[in-house]
């Protein structure tokens, strides 16, 4: 599995400004696929072709609210600003705040 959308240099740590990203998207109202950006993404409405963030999951609706900002968030906060996925557990967006091992499930 990848890391998540917001983490665009792959390190699975959430920084400072990734998490402004996100919240740059909840500010917004909204994003959409966009190339040449850092994630992939642009604030506001436009195209919809591509995979969603990972922020927006819970409705998947191109719009970030205030629980899905609040994820980030707690990757921000968690050991290490780190977060990895566990999809053994089911968490709501198959990631876990604080280091650990990938785990996925086929």
């Amino acid at each position: 599995m990848s890391p998540h959308s917001a983490d665009t240099n792959g390190d699975w740590a959430m920084s400072l400004s990734e998490l402004l990203r996100v919240i740059q998207f909840f500010n917004s109202s909204g994003y959409h696929c966009q190339a040449g950006t850092e994630d992939g993404f642009a604030p506001g409405a436009g195209d919809r072709t591509c995979a969603a963030h990972d922020s927006d999951y819970n409705p998947q609706d191109w719009a970030v609210d205030i629980s899905e900002l609040l994820r980030g968030i707690q990757f921000f906060n968690s050991p290490g600003q780190a977060y990895h996925v566990d999809c053994a557990h089911g968490t709501e967006d198959g990631f876990v705040p604080g280091p650990g091992d990938i785990i996925c499930c086929n």
